[in-house]
């Protein structure tokens, strides 16, 4: 994430190639170094259909996961604000990461890593997104990052 720029990081072009993983704009950089990032309104306008759609988060659960009230993540849905806070910036990142993690851990499933963030999990308990809304995005995107490393 970077504040100066109001752009959150999503990796490198390496870690997008490794992975199979496509964005417009990456297939010609030849830097494998070079950090993919996404504007915050357009990763915020990205991640919220992902709650919704793919994850199935009730408002009140999405509020808790980036930290915000609930007139705030309205503004946010309306398109009428954008997220300004560090911590906010990075539970964005944060929850990037895990969506492109599952799609790779379960590239034949989608299914299944769509259901993943509220499923049952002996390690992230009692789920992986009420892990996350009572101790932070972090902790779930390190786990995932783990679990891709082998």
């Amino acid at each position: 994430m970077d504040k100066s720029t109001g752009q959150i990081t999503l990796g490198t072009v390496d870690e997008f190639r490794m992975f199979g993983l496509t964005l417009p704009g990456i297939e010609g950089t030849e830097n494998p170094e070079a950090l993919v990032r996404l504007p915050v309104d357009t990763a915020l306008r990205l991640l919220l259909p992902i709650f919704e759609t793919l994850w199935k988060l009730d408002r009140n659960t999405q509020a808790k996961l980036l930290r915000v009230g609930p007139s705030t993540l309205k503004r946010y849905h309306a398109g009428s604000s954008v997220p300004r806070r560090g911590e906010q910036l990075e539970r964005i990142e944060d929850l990037h990461r895990w969506y492109m993690a599952l799609r790779v851990l379960f590239p034949r499933n989608p299914e299944l890593a769509d259901a993943w963030p509220t499923r049952r999990n002996s390690r992230l308990k009692p789920s992986p997104v009420a892990y996350a809304v009572h101790r932070g995005t972090k902790g779930v995107r390190w786990y995932l990052e783990s679990e891709l490393a082998g």
